[in-house]
């Protein structure tokens, strides 16, 4: 247990120091083949965030008009969940052969793990604003998209820092797991709803 709080603390605050342009960010975060493989433990240390998310988001779309039919069944959000926390590593490899980079593989996935860890708890605390009623459904859809216009920032700070790459390439490194994500997303939105 006290590990596991120790790479939570470690993980996070990791991330707001680097948000923060802090000197030492790279400290936190261990990118060793041990720290590598640690790193997914950020799935389990995050799943509770993620159930609270799907929970709150099918809350507030049952009392939306016409959004009983865009609830989020068990095996779509499990398949959600695989796909936030096994897509980024093969495409971050390939990402990181096809620039020519030496050892940004590792540091990459374990920044970007303890990244994702962080926005799962605030996107999960946006839905659950929604649904308790403090937030209503034009305040919830206004910090959906701050969310997002956040998670690129977020995702462009953790291709610079970890790759340490001038911003320019950052963006496109950062933007290439995005775009596949969202293809990937809508495809399968597009092939389920006709």
């Amino acid at each position: 247990m006290g590990e596991m709080i120790a790479d939570i603390r470690s993980g996070t605050r990791g991330i707001w120091a680097m948000l923060a342009f802090k000197e030492g960010w790279r400290q936190h975060f261990d990118v060793s083949v041990d720290g590598f493989i640690r790193s997914f433990m950020a799935v389990i240390y995050a799943l509770p965030a993620f159930i609270l998310l799907m929970v709150s988001a099918n809350h507030v779309l049952a009392e939306l008009p016409g959004g009983a039919d865009a609830q989020i069944s068990l095996t779509d959000a499990i398949g959600q969940y695989a796909r936030i926390w096994l897509l980024f590593p093969v495409i971050a490899y390939l990402v990181v052969k096809l620039l020519g980079l030496k050892g940004g593989f590792s540091a990459w996935v374990v920044v970007h793990n303890w990244a994702v860890f962080v926005l799962l708890h605030v996107q999960a605390l946006f839905w659950l604003l929604a649904a308790a009623g403090i937030a209503n459904a034009e305040a919830l859809g206004l910090l959906l998209a701050l969310y997002q216009i956040l998670r690129l920032m977020v995702h462009w700070r953790v291709a610079a820092g970890a790759l340490d790459l001038h911003w320019g390439l950052a963006a496109g490194a950062a933007c290439i797991p995005l775009v596949i994500d969202a293809l990937i997303v809508y495809g399968f939105a597009s092939a389920s709803g006709g």
